[in-house]
């Protein structure tokens, strides 16, 4: 009876491995959208996007040169932003995937000589569609729940002199 229990819990059914091999497309996608824009390799934003993608949620961007339009803004704005991605969930119906993708992102910058960070809680309501061989973005929309700025530690660190 055990030998029964394990195998059935261990059974890749039970694992929900059909569901994780289904939304790994969908989720290499949200991870590369976060390298990308933490890289800034603008230029790669047509691997992840389609041409009629749009993004809304206290503004509309229409198509990449839209979103481009953002990505400007924060290159001015933060020296850096890291964004860490925490839990990914979605169905997918056919060739759309839906889903909701939470986040914490970090902008780094400098304000009168002190560097600071500004954490914003977002999640995102992905729509991802197949079209062919490939997976994108074709819309996304942003949920900010909360935001912080704190100042940052000295990021250099100094050695002692020696003696």
């Amino acid at each position: 009876m055990k030998k029964i229990f394990f195998l059935i819990l261990f059974s890749p059914i039970f694992l929900g491995a059909n569901t994780m091999e289904i939304n790994s497309e969908a989720k290499k996608v949200i991870y590369q959208y976060a390298e990308i824009i933490d890289s800034r390799n603008f230029d790669k934003l047509d691997s992840i996007m389609w041409p009629d993608f749009s993004m809304s949620g206290g503004y509309d961007l229409e198509g990449i040169e839209g979103f481009m339009v953002a990505m400007n803004y924060l290159v001015t704005t933060y020296d850096s932003t890291m964004h860490f991605i925490g839990n990914i969930e979605g169905t997918w119906d056919g060739d759309i995937y839906n889903g909701k993708t939470y986040c914490i992102a970090s902008h780094m910058f400098v304000e009168d000589g002190q560097s600071k960070k500004m954490d914003m809680g977002i999640i995102y309501e992905d729509k991802l569609e197949r079209r062919g061989e490939e997976v994108k973005f074709v819309n996304r929309k942003f949920n900010l729940l909360w935001q912080k700025t704190e100042f940052l530690d000295s990021q250099k660190a100094e050695l002692p002199e020696s003696e």
